[in-house]
Parts: C-alpha cells; structure tokens; sequence
C-alpha cells in the first residue's frame, strides 16, 4: 500500500529495517519493494542507458535533465527501485530524469559511489537545463559530485536540489540527538554502521563523503529540503547558513510534518507541497 499519511511512511520506513539485524541482502530487497509499490504509469517512457561506463535508467521526458542520485546510505538503493519517483520528478519539473546505478559498499567502497557520480556529470558537460539531486545519500552525492566540477573547473548543473542529504559523516548536528526519538531511518549508530562499509577508515571530513565541510562559494542555486524530526535535519541547515554566507542563491525548507526523505512518498500532502517548492525553485533557477 502507497503511504498516504505521515505515519503510513513512518511504518514503511520500519519494515524496511525490521529489528535492525537484517542482512544487507534483505534490506536491499525490502527498500526496493518499498520503492516500487507504486507504480510507474504506463504512459512514461524507462529506458536503460550507460553514461561514462556508469549503467542509468532514463525515467520519463521532458525539455530538462535532471540527474537523481538515489538514497539508500551508499549500500542500498537502485534505480529500478526509483522509478516511479523519477516519474513524479519527471512530470513536475518537465524533465528527463536519469539514475545513475552508482556502485554500492560494502562490495565497491568509497570512492567508487563518488566517481560513479562525478564520471555522469563531467560526461554531461554543461547546459542550462542540467539538473542534479538526490535522497538521503544521494542528497548528499550531488553534493559532492557538484562541488568536485567546480573544484576542476569543469560544468556545473544549473540546479542542485538536496532533498534529507546525508553530508556530515561524523554526526556532529544536533538533531541526532534531539530527534533520536522521530527518525525511525538514521541514527548515529545506523551512520556508523554505513561508514563502517563505505568508508572503511577513510576520514570521514573529507568533503566527497561530507559535503559539510566543503567550501561552498560558485556553486549553482542549491534547495536544501529536510524534515524538522529527521536526525539529517542539521546537515541541511548548516549546509544552508554556509552556502548562503558564501552568496550562493539558494534556499532551505524546513517541513515540521515529515520524515526522513519524504518526497519519495507521492501520495502524501506533505510530498506534493514539498515537489512543488522543488519545481519552483528550479523555474527561478534555471534560465
């Protein structure tokens, strides 16, 4: 069943997760069965496609691109599983949406995810209908795969939208504290475990895993979105106060009636209303 309410997600979010002990195998299958409960209409084109030797599907049309890193804290997640959420995407902002099947830890860890998603973006070059975004860590890899061009000097996407990025390794925000009540999806033992696989030891500051502490200055307009109860809320805020304080034309949208990634659910209020603040932003982004 597509959640409807609030608390419908929240109970999709658990049953994904189960006791917390389930094998990586299972918890892959079950986020991808969450995913594709609703169904993608039959009217909207899916294709497959390889950029830069990087497999994508290719979700719906549109007179834009917009390139969506899924979530799934760099161990699960799919584009098969994304593609009734590419299709929402596509229709909202008339685009074509393009997922990257970005390669997963623990079996390819850091840096694979990143030049996976680095590789896609140099290949598209630049164009000002060029979109990047992502969930959750997908959030968080447009980020970094956005900062990266920059950083060569390379094309960067006219747009960022970062919807619950997971930009901050370390867990230094204080809404892991104060929201380890509301958030039934990150905790700061859940963060240690996906570092544990995907970062196996590597610092976790650095920038390609937590955007947090990169430089945000010549950046394109970045939409931060994030739920008030979620743990990730504080990535996305300070995120936010540093982009800004480097004039980047951006803008932050706290949701007090939401959860972890919650535009994924587009039966929910809370996830229209969310879409259209995204499909707005983009028309005053993009020229």
């Amino acid at each position: 069943m597509t959640p409807t309410t609030l608390a419908e997600a929240e109970t999709a979010w658990s049953s994904v997760f189960g006791d917390g002990r389930l094998p990586l195998g299972r918890l892959r299958r079950n986020l991808d069965a969450m995913m594709s409960e609703t169904p993608v209409p039959s009217s909207v084109p899916v294709a497959s496609d390889t950029i830069a030797d990087v497999p994508c599907l290719r979700v719906g049309t549109g007179t834009r691109t917009l390139v969506w890193f899924h979530g799934g804290g760099y161990v699960m997640g799919s584009p098969h599983g994304y593609r009734a959420a590419a299709a929402t995407l596509s229709a909202a902002l008339d685009a074509q949406v393009l997922l990257p099947d970005y390669r997963l830890a623990p079996e390819h860890p850091f840096p694979a995810a990143f030049d996976d998603a680095t590789a896609v973006l140099t290949a598209l070059g630049s164009a000002d209908t060029l979109i990047a975004g992502g969930d959750s860590a997908g959030g968080g890899l447009a980020l970094a795969a956005t900062i990266a061009a920059r950083d060569r000097g390379a094309a960067v996407p006219s747009a960022v939208l970062a919807v619950s990025p997971l930009a901050d390794f370390t867990a230094s925000g204080d809404s892991f504290t104060t929201n380890v009540g509301t958030d039934p999806v990150i905790s700061t033992r859940a963060l240690r475990g996906l570092a544990a696989s995907y970062l196996r030891g590597h610092d976790p500051r650095d920038p390609r895993v937590s955007p947090l502490f990169a430089g945000f200055h010549d950046l394109p307009p970045i939409l931060f979105l994030a739920s008030d109860r979620e743990a990730l809320r504080d990535d996305a805020v300070r995120m936010h106060a540093t982009a800004r304080a480097a004039g980047n034309r951006g803008a932050l949208s706290i949701h007090p009636d939401a959860c972890h990634a919650w535009t994924l659910f587009a039966d929910l209020p809370q996830a229209r209303r969310a879409l259209a603040e995204m499909t707005d932003f983009v028309n005053g982004a993009l020229p």
